[in-house]
């Protein structure tokens, strides 16, 4: 907990001394497939991944030649699913998200990582036919956490018209798995790909 809150503290110290530099302000939409994987007892389980849509907020803030600190707000879908002898499972968790990418950029292709936190704000589980609200906390009661802690890549291009495509890989590093279950495990991931358009993005 100690390592997150110095690495949250450290990104966001960059990002104000950043802000001096005026930002450039985007949005975004595309799609997420993503995956839960559950450790129990020694054993991996990781049942079939799941499409989901994702949109939001970007802001890139110039940080040097060549040099830029992207950050926003994102609706991210998680989720995952499964069938056996013929019955249908799946879980679909809707995410609050905020990265923070420290990015080197080129002719527009840019690449990058950093770190990110995301906040499930609903979810739904569903059996066949049958369906539930997911309950986030971390009580013995509770589906799961809702918060997670995440190490963000990303690569992407950007034409001068402001127009871009992007694509990420999000691992979630927090223990997502409720209440006293200290011999389980249960972490998020998913690749992302959207496109966007940046309104003020400088004309060439």
């Amino acid at each position: 907990m100690k390592k997150t809150i110095i690495t949250l503290a450290a990104a966001f110290l960059l990002v104000l001394s950043a802000l001096a530099q005026k930002p450039s302000v985007g949005i975004t939409a595309g799609a997420t497939i993503s995956n839960y994987k559950a450790k129990a007892d020694g054993e991996d389980q990781t049942a079939k991944s799941k499409a989901g849509f994702t949109g939001g907020l970007i802001a890139n803030i110039p940080a040097g030649k060549n040099f830029m600190i992207q950050t926003g707000a994102h609706w991210v879908q998680k989720g995952t699913k499964d069938e056996q002898d013929g019955d249908k499972v799946s879980i679909t968790v809707n995410s609050i998200e905020v990265p923070v990418n420290f990015l080197y950029n080129s002719n527009g292709f840019f690449i990058g990582a950093g770190p990110s936190v995301s906040f499930a704000v609903s979810g739904k589980g569903k059996f066949n036919d049958l369906s539930a609200k997911l309950h986030f906390g971390n009580s013995d009661a509770d589906d799961m956490k809702s918060f997670d802690f995440g190490a963000n890549v990303l690569t992407g291009y950007q034409s001068p018209g402001g127009f871009l495509i992007a694509a990420n890989f999000n691992q979630g590093l927090s223990n997502l798995m409720p209440g006293s279950s200290g011999n389980g495990t249960l972490k998020s991931h998913y690749f992302g790909i959207r496109l966007g358009y940046i309104l003020n993005a400088k004309k060439s």
